[in-house]
């Protein structure tokens, strides 16, 4: 006789099938899931907002409201490398390019720290805008005042502010020469044990009426200081002084010199504090 075979339902066959395969598949994902979460966790955390805060304080506020100050500056463009000897053989003079040095942005920064509260803005003028006045024609008699106002209502045609503060440079005399020294620059005098170095910068402002571009009078102090450029003895203010080897070896070098763009800015500031403040103290 053959062995009686055990028999087991089919629907208990396939019920436990089941039932193991539901087993296998739950502990499957038991095992994935935390690599899944191990891979959400390990991904690259977004980068954080920089604060708004910190990024304002990089930017200047802007210009709004009606303009009351405009500031014309035309100094920060050249400056003067020079030598005058005991004689005319000894005299050099070479003006370069410095406007990466930002002096007028440092005239327009000047004048807002001295005029809190007032909306003053840089009015922009175009390259050259100032060589009719600093480089006029030949002629017999010249009024600079009206040379200068005929370039400032061109570089204003659309600015519409109240007052306009004009900045410029002057040649100053030397004293106890025949030569000048031209705007900005730095100078060395004399020969040998008998010679200095020293800054100069010799500029003027002049305030412009919005509306009829009437020159406001010049105060007393203002004048006071042009007087003192074109006559006094270079090397007394404390400012102004250099050592000797200060002097550029050529004036190339000038331009990357770091004291004399330093010392320039520091002397700069200081006389645009004084004629400024002269003119705001007069209204």
């Amino acid at each position: 006789m053959r062995p009686a075979l055990c028999r087991v339902p089919m629907l208990r066959v396939f019920t436990a099938a089941t039932f193991l395969a539901c087993l296998i598949i739950s502990a499957s994902a038991q095992t994935q899931s935390p690599q899944r979460a191990t891979t959400q966790t390990d991904a690259p955390a977004a980068k954080k907002p920089t604060p708004k805060g910190k990024a304002a304080a990089r930017q200047p506020a802007p210009e709004s409201g009606p303009c009351q100050i405009g500031i014309i500056s035309a100094i920060g463009g050249k400056f003067a490398v020079q030598k005058v000897g005991l004689t005319v053989f000894g005299n050099e003079l070479t003006e370069v390019p410095i406007d990466a040095w930002g002096l007028d942005d440092l005239v327009v920064a000047r004048v807002r720290a001295a005029a809190p509260g007032i909306n003053v803005r840089k009015i922009a003028s175009p390259k050259g805008a100032f060589e009719p006045y600093y480089h006029p024609p030949t002629r017999l008699f010249r009024n600079d005042d009206e040379e200068l106002t005929a370039v400032v209502r061109q570089i204003t045609a659309s600015s519409n502010c109240a007052r306009y503060f004009v900045f410029t440079t002057y040649a100053a005399q030397l004293q106890g020469t025949n030569q000048t020294l031209p705007g900005i620059g730095v100078l060395h005098h004399g020969s040998g044990p008998f010679s200095n170095t020293s800054l100069f910068a010799n500029f003027v402002v002049r305030v412009f009426d919005g509306q009829s571009f009437a020159i406001a009078k010049r105060p007393s102090a203002d004048l006071g200081a042009i007087l003192a450029g074109s006559f006094g003895r270079m090397g007394q203010d404390p400012l102004t002084k250099l050592e000797a080897e200060d002097f550029p070896a050529s004036p190339a070098d000038a331009v990357a010199s770091s004291t004399l763009r330093d010392h320039t800015r520091a002397l700069l500031a200081a006389r645009l504090d004084k004629a400024v403040a002269a003119y705001l103290k007069q209204e």
